[in-house]
């Protein structure tokens, strides 16, 4: 039988080689001083012996494009002369591991900083290395067994950590695990809007849902609330908001008031601060706008009667969004800074306490430069008089476009002041508790999320729901974390953030966030980040160390994370007492009696 190699690895400083067939004596197994020395070999028999001995480096020829010493083909002879102890780099020292293994141990030329990690070959390189003339041990009465041709190519990847060695492992991985595909439906958010059609028959699912399942979403579309069993004040308070009574007559009527924001009170949040400003404020000019709108009239006799409708349905649409937006948590800066623009013209949209925009009705642009324009409806144009301005009802048609303007114009200067408090970050920005509770809720249900996609990802791997409750994770701190099982991990997680946080929440408020949600969120993140790569992931199933379950663990940390990062911007911690020496008061108590 010819002789083969049956295993072959590469990491960034050796090479190990495994034969079919014995190739060293018992007595060769163990570390070497180097690959032999050619030299004294003067006869014939000894020359063809070494030609074929594995310890001769001519046999060995290595080619890696990305390797310090290899970027060309060569035989690793010139680095084989000595040992590491006695050698300057480079040099490659063999070990024989076994009869039928031999590792060779590269070190190197390039010194730091062109190498700092000092590796002859980098993660996700393609090493290539000809094993040549290396025979076996012969038997009685038949040769040394050779390689067929008289040669072997090889070719391996080094696996690492890199982002290479990673991508490699993401393949390996999705060729060792099916990947499992399942119908995936998660609740509806409390903030989504159903869409046009969105009834019983819609796509959505409605037709499948059951009686309280309907009457529910229909509950919380009406009060503007996330339906609670346990919360009965969030539940009065959004009733209470959402319905005016009156007597008329010696009996009630109620009227609705239709919400565009949602409430979530899961935390007691609601729209507060500079968010609840802006928007009772724009509420109050559009209420304002609109009928100034309608009762508009254009007094350039040259105006075109579609283009005058136009101009004014396009500004009534754009306040109204404009309103809309302030309604909602958070709302979109994008959407509100365009339809400022296209209202307004303004193109410089900068948050600061000093804003500086056109208050001129006469020179601003946008739909309402372009409705005066059209309508001819200024005051003063380039130093003149309005020619159409004639009567005192064509003064009052001006004088109501004005009264718009200084509406929008004053909205967009708040806007611009209080821009700061609606800016999005992974890092701390000032925000106000009720606002920010409306976020906190909503990370919370994410983050419920991001736990049974981890389980699901465990399941892909066949790491199932009991093998989980009996999968010790021994964390590296064990003094601060001890060892817990897999799904005690996930289930420590879900019931904080479904139960214990929010209640911590609503019965602490600010204080409560800083001493009890921050430590115990800090907490979760440093289990999740110590299940990743745990002291015992050597006992773990070889499905735990996929990327797939990786990524779960990765994303529920950042996850963890961004919870964090919300309670920052609202907590506060418990005032310090205020500390007065008892003598202190007793003495001047003293002092004013006396006098």
């Amino acid at each position: 039988m010819p002789l083969t190699v049956s295993d072959f690895n590469v990491t960034n400083n050796t090479i190990t080689i495994t034969f079919s067939d014995a190739v060293f004596s018992k007595g060769q197994v163990g570390p070497t001083t180097g690959f032999k020395d050619p030299l004294g070999m003067t006869t014939p028999k000894a020359q063809e012996a070494f030609k074929h001995d594995p310890l001769n480096a001519a046999n060995y020829s290595v080619f890696d494009p990305g390797s310090v010493d290899f970027q060309q083909p060569k035989t690793i002879a010139k680095f084989s002369t000595g040992s590491a102890a006695t050698t300057t780099p480079p040099y490659a020292v063999p070990t024989v591991v076994s009869p039928t293994t031999i590792l060779i141990t590269f070190t190197p030329s390039n010194p730091p900083p062109p190498n700092p990690k000092e590796f002859e070959f980098f993660d996700g390189d393609w090493v290539n290395i000809v094993l040549k003339h290396i025979r076996g041990f012969s038997e009685s009465g038949d040769p040394g067994p050779g390689f067929e041709g008289d040669f072997v190519n090889l070719a391996f990847q080094v696996k690492g950590r890199g982002k290479t060695a990673r991508i490699t492992k993401d393949v390996e991985d999705a060729i060792s695990y099916p990947i499992l595909t399942q119908e995936v439906s998660y609740p509806t958010a409390v903030t989504s809007r159903p869409g046009p059609g969105a009834g019983f028959g819609s796509g959505g699912g409605g037709g499948n849902q059951g009686l309280g399942q309907i009457a529910s979403r229909a509950i919380g579309d009406a009060l503007g609330w996330k339906p609670n069993a346990g919360d009965a004040k969030g539940f009065v308070g959004a009733l209470t908001q959402s319905f005016s009574l009156t007597e008329v007559e010696g009996h009630v009527e109620s009227k609705w008031n239709q919400r565009t924001y949602t409430v979530q009170s899961d935390l007691a949040g609601v729209i507060s601060g500079a968010q609840a400003s802006l928007y009772a404020r724009a509420k109050v000019a559009m209420d304002n706008c609109m009928p100034l709108l309608d009762s508009l009239y254009p007094l350039d006799p040259t105006a075109d009667p579609e283009f005058v409708k136009a101009l004014k349905e396009m500004a009534k649409s754009q306040i109204a969004e404009i309103v809309n937006q302030f309604g909602v948590v958070p709302p979109s800066i994008l959407r509100v800074n365009t339809y400022f623009r296209i209202l307004m013209g303004e193109q410089s949209f900068r948050f600061n306490e000093d804003p500086r925009v056109e208050v001129d009705p006469d020179k601003i642009r946008g739909t309402l430069g372009s409705l005066r324009d059209n309508y001819g409806i200024w005051f003063l144009q380039n130093g003149r008089d309005n020619e159409f301005n004639n009567s005192v009802q064509d003064e009052t048609d001006i004088t109501n476009f004005r009264m718009i303007s200084d509406y929008m114009t004053g909205l967009l200067q708040s806007w611009l002041a209080n821009g700061k408090y609606f800016l999005l970050s992974t890092t701390r920005l000032p925000a106000f508790l009720g606002t920010q509770l409306v976020l906190i809720s909503r990370q919370l249900g994410v983050i419920a999320e991001t736990v049974n996609e981890l389980r699901f990802a465990l399941d892909s791997v066949f790491i199932g729901p009991n093998e989980r409750q009996t999968l010790l994770v021994e964390f590296d701190d064990h003094w601060e974390l001890p060892a817990m099982y897999l799904e005690d991990v996930l289930t420590e997680i879900e019931n904080s953030c479904t139960d214990e946080l929010p209640r911590l929440i609503r019965d602490g408020g600010r204080i409560a966030i800083t001493n009890n949600l921050l430590p115990v969120v800090q907490t979760l993140i440093n289990m999740v980040q110590g299940a990743k790569d745990p002291q015992n992931i050597d006992a773990l199933p070889d499905g735990f160390s996929t990327a797939r379950v990786k990524h779960a663990l990765d994303d529920l940390s950042d996850q963890l994370t961004q919870l964090f990062t919300q309670g920052q911007q609202v907590g506060m911690r418990i005032p310090e007492p205020i500390d007065v020496e008892v003598e202190v008061l007793g003495r001047e108590h003293q002092h004013r009696h006396q006098h």
